[in-house]
């Protein structure tokens, strides 16, 4: 099994992507324990469209 954790928007430099990447590496053991063969994270582009409807649209389209 996988686990793939997709985020719409991307996490910039700082003690935020810090503290996601010690947590990201610390669950990969676990994660292998518990049978998945991995986690996967990807991050997604926000839609620049200027009203939310739009934008909504446009970044589920981006998921699927």
């Amino acid at each position: 099994m996988r686990l793939v954790v997709i985020a719409v928007g991307r996490l910039k430099q700082g003690p935020e992507r810090e503290l996601v990447e010690r947590y990201f590496e610390r669950s990969g053991d676990l994660a292998r324990k518990l049978g998945f063969r991995g986690i996967e994270i990807h991050e997604l582009a926000e839609s620049r469209a200027r009203d939310a409807a739009t934008r909504m649209a446009e970044e589920a389209s981006s998921i699927e």
